[in-house]
């Protein structure tokens, strides 16, 4: 890989096999054709083994999966592969042993034990590496020096940068609002929520756009779903192609939803993120602006959370304005609010499991005129305690979407084009979802 490119989840992956070291799991025929016939395959399951050999191992860590499966046609024609996924737990489930899960296993090269070992093959871990290949146990413990050169060795190979990275990006999920990372993190799961689906459903393919972070890396996945493009651009969407981040498809139904991320900086040094949802199937686009409530009070617990508009909001206001003015619903189309602009607010440092409080912006102005809006010196602020209820919880606002019942009128991508690039020019991430019929010809976003 080139020298230049950011490989930050790289060095993340190399330190968290130092202290939880790479573990190889070895399934006989037997394992491979129940495991490759049960609902979720290879991609998650749970196995029980003998505890001494379990006993080292440190969850989350790597797992390089290898077996081996007879042709159907040709029994004697034996077909190997590999996987690398996460051992995500481990348990004691009997007297004798041990149950350990794994998930988010995706291919990887080479399939056999003896093609890695290739791999080390002139190196100082060369032999070390062989000494645990001739064990015969169907679980291996790695040392950190071995674990971190077999990463290496396996990352050199182009097809599975994205399969690694995206197993490894998952060691890193955030979990709290600290940073414009996990409000994108929120957004995507926002949009998968608009869509029906679960924490758990899967992409039929994910894109991710050279070595730019995304929260995309971190959805749920299929076996063979994952690519990295070497070039930032993603097919079928020259849409400020060079600031594409990542690509994802899911599908449901009759019905498909693709989500693209997008920003020209890296979002540690962004203004905000932004989440558009586009419903060709009901013809609305909503878009929601995150906002971070601060924690107001002494020490201890803070007594309220408030949002201080800084400068730039009132600007945003009037752009969303102008943009709603020409996109009204038409004549046979039914909004319980046609409004397409919200504001989320979020907690910051907060659980993106806790809920959080939404608002179309025509109420936000109205709370620009609410006297109890005002601080002690006169400065406009929002509070969970001012707002006194009069917002909206996240599972309405998902029921709205996907009912079509609020969101400006829009039948194409034009919309969708107009509102990344104004967010993008304002130095703001964006996340944009797309849901449409599998039956329909994908509509390029096109510049």
């Amino acid at each position: 890989m080139p020298a230049s490119e950011d490989r930050t989840w790289l060095d993340a992956l190399r330190q968290h096999v130092q202290t939880k070291p790479c573990v190889i799991l070895r399934l006989d025929e037997s394992d491979s054709g129940l495991l490759h016939a049960s609902r979720r395959g290879l991609n998650e399951f749970t196995l029980a083994r003998a505890h001494e050999l379990c006993a080292d191992i440190k969850p989350p860590t790597i797992c390089l999966i290898f077996g081996k499966l007879s042709e159907w046609a040709d029994p004697d024609k034996i077909e190997h592969f590999a996987y690398i996924g996460l051992v995500s737990s481990r348990s004691p489930v009997t007297t004798l042993e041990t149950r350990i899960k794994i998930k988010r296993a995706v291919s990887m090269a080479p399939d056999t034990e003896q093609a890695m070992f290739a791999l080390l093959n002139g190196t100082t871990h060369a032999t070390q590496l062989q000494k645990k290949l001739r064990s015969s146990a169907d679980v291996l413990v790695l040392s950190p020096k071995l674990s971190g050169a077999l990463i290496d060795a396996l990352v050199a190979i182009p097809a599975n940068q994205g399969p690694i990275r995206a197993v490894a990006e998952s060691l890193t999920a955030p979990k709290r609002y600290a940073n414009f990372s996990a409000v994108q993190e929120d957004a995507v799961q926002t949009a998968l929520k608009a869509f029906g689906l679960a924490a758990s459903d899967r992409a039929s393919r994910v894109e991710l756009v050279g070595s730019q972070s995304t929260a995309l890396a971190r959805v749920p996945l299929m076996e063979d779903s994952v690519i990295e493009h070497d070039a930032r651009a993603v097919p079928g969407y020259t849409l400020s192609a060079s600031h594409i981040t990542g690509r994802a498809l899911f599908e449901k139904g009759t019905d498909k939803l693709e989500v693209f991320t997008a920003n020209r900086r890296d979002l540690e040094h962004v203004f905000g993120v932004d989440l558009i949802y586009l419903n060709l199937t009901k013809k609305n686009i909503v878009m929601v602006q995150y906002k971070m409530l601060e924690p107001n009070g002494h020490l201890g617990e803070p007594t309220d959370w408030l949002y201080r508009p800084d400068p730039k909001m009132a600007d945003e206001v009037r752009r969303m304005r102008a943009f709603a003015s020409t996109h009204a619903a038409g004549p046979l189309e039914y909004r319980l609010n046609p409004e397409m602009f919200y504001l989320k607010f979020v907690r910051r440092n907060g659980s993106l499991a806790n809920g959080s409080i939404i608002t179309p912006i025509d109420h936000y102005e109205r709370l620009l005129q609410d006297p109890s809006c005002k601080g002690p010196r006169g400065a406009f602020r929002i509070s969970y305690n001012t707002l006194g209820g009069r917002y909206i919880r996240q599972g309405a606002f998902l029921d709205l979407i996907q009912s079509g019942y609020i969101g400006a009128y829009a039948d194409t991508t034009s919309a969708l084009n107009t509102l990344v690039e104004a967010i993008l020019n304002g130095n703001r991430a964006v996340v944009a979802a797309v849901q449409s019929s599998r039956h329909e010809p994908d509509e390029a976003i096109a510049e």
